[in-house]
């Protein structure tokens, strides 16, 4: 069991690799120059420069990419654009809601699911079962 658990394991090695770039590249797809749209209409071109500057997006994309990655690592996530605030931190404060409605639902679906299981089974063959099972 232990080398099939090391195997999966050293298989999401390069599926990370893969949704890394993915999301890196998607991130700089988006239409605009960040700078200019952090900076607004009444920048000047220095002020674009120096958040240009200040979020390392004046480096080669493959120096911005080792950044980026070293920073997701070590969970800095940066700064949001909207709420002014690191994201880490708007993370955190919705942990605990998240938690709280993943735990009503599983509750909700195996109050659910095993009743029905269990009729399903008791009925095995007929309507109820098909219903039941798909």
């Amino acid at each position: 069991m232990l080398p099939y658990i090391g195997r999966r394991l050293l298989a999401t090695i390069p599926v990370m690799a893969v949704v890394a770039v993915v999301v890196f590249s998607l991130l700089r797809l988006t239409a605009g120059d960040p700078a200019a749209i952090i900076a607004g209409d009444n920048a000047t071109s220095q002020d674009v420069a120096a958040i240009r500057a200040r979020l390392g997006l004046d480096r080669p994309l493959a120096e911005q990419f080792a950044i980026w990655v070293g920073r997701v690592v070590r969970g800095d996530f940066g700064e949001s654009f909207f709420f002014k605030k690191q994201v880490s931190e708007l993370i955190l404060d919705r942990v605990e809601p998240t938690l709280a409605l993943s735990v009503c639902t599983l509750g909700l679906t195996i109050a659910l699911a095993v009743p029905l299981g269990v009729l399903a089974a008791w009925r095995r063959g007929s309507w109820i079962d098909r219903a039941v099972m798909g």
